[in-house]
C-alpha cells in the first residue's frame, strides 16, 4: 500500500521536477543582472531596474529550487549523527526530520496564503488544532504595494512562496512514504535517493 502510494506520488513529483529544473536556469539571468548592476555602479550609468529585478529573482529562485533540492537530497545537511547510528535508528531519525520539515512547511504555507489574501480555510483550522498556533491575526497586504521602477505588485512576487511550499510538501510526503516503506518492509522497498545532488536512485518510485 505504501509502496503504491509512493510510486504514484513519485510520478507526479518527477513531472513537477521536470518543469522546475529548466526554470532554475533563471539563476543565469540573475547573475547577468548582478553583473549589470556592478557595471552600472562602476561606470556611473543609471540602471535602477537591475537592483529591483534582483529583489524579485532572488526569493523566486530560492523557492523554485527548494522542491527539486529536497527531492534530490541536495540540501545542506550534517550526516554525522545518522552515520553514527545503526541503520534502522538512522531511518527513524530521518523519518522524524521529514515530519518536522513537513510541519514547518505546513505552517509556512498557512502564513503565506494569509499574506497574499487567500483564506486557508479547513487547512488553517486543522493546523491550528494540531499545533496550537493561531495565525488568524495575520492580515494580507492592505494596499497594492508596488516595486518601484518595475511597477509590479509585491503580492505577485510573494505568490511564488505558497505555490513552491505546496510543491515542496509533496516532495517531503514522498520521502516520508519512502522512509516508512523501508521501516516496514526494508527488503522490498525501492532504494531511497542518494545525497549529493544526484538524481534519485534507479527504481525510486518505479
Amino acid at each position: 500500500m505504501l509502496g503504491a502510494a509512493r510510486r504514484a506520488l513519485a510520478r507526479v513529483n518527477r513531472w513537477i521536477e521536470a518543469v522546475l529544473v529548466p526554470l532554475c536556469g533563471l539563476t543565469i539571468a540573475m547573475l547577468v543582472v548582478v553583473c549589470l548592476t556592478v557595471a552600472a555602479r562602476l561606470t556611473g550609468l543609471s540602471a535602477p531596474w537591475t537592483e529591483k529585478l534582483i529583489l524579485v529573482l532572488l526569493p523566486a529562485l530560492a523557492f523554485l529550487a527548494a522542491p527539486v533540492a529536497y527531492r534530490r537530497r541536495a540540501n545542506v545537511a550534517l550526516d554525522m549523527l545518522p552515520d553514527a547510528l545503526p541503520p534502522r535508528a538512522a531511518m527513524v531519525l530521518r523519518l522524524g526530520v521529514h515530519l518536522a520539515v513537513a510541519l514547518i512547511l505546513a505552517i509556512g504555507l498557512d502564513l503565506t496564503l494569509r499574506k497574499v489574501g487567500i483564506d486557508p480555510g479547513a487547512w488553517g483550522r486543522g493546523l491550528s488544532a494540531l499545533t496550537g498556533i493561531d495565525l488568524t491575526s495575520i492580515r494580507p497586504f492592505r494596499a497594492p504595494i508596488k516595486i518601484p521602477v518595475l511597477n509590479i505588485e509585491w503580492r505577485w512576487v510573494y505568490m511564488v512562496m505558497p505555490v513552491m511550499l505546496s510543491l515542496t510538501l509533496l516532495m517531503v510526503l514522498e520521502q516520508i512514504l519512502g522512509t516508512l516503506d523501508h521501516l516496514i518492509a526494508p527488503t522490498r522497498a525501492a532504494p531511497l535517493p542518494r545525497r549529493g545532488g544526484d538524481t534519485p536512485a534507479r527504481g525510486l518510485g518505479e
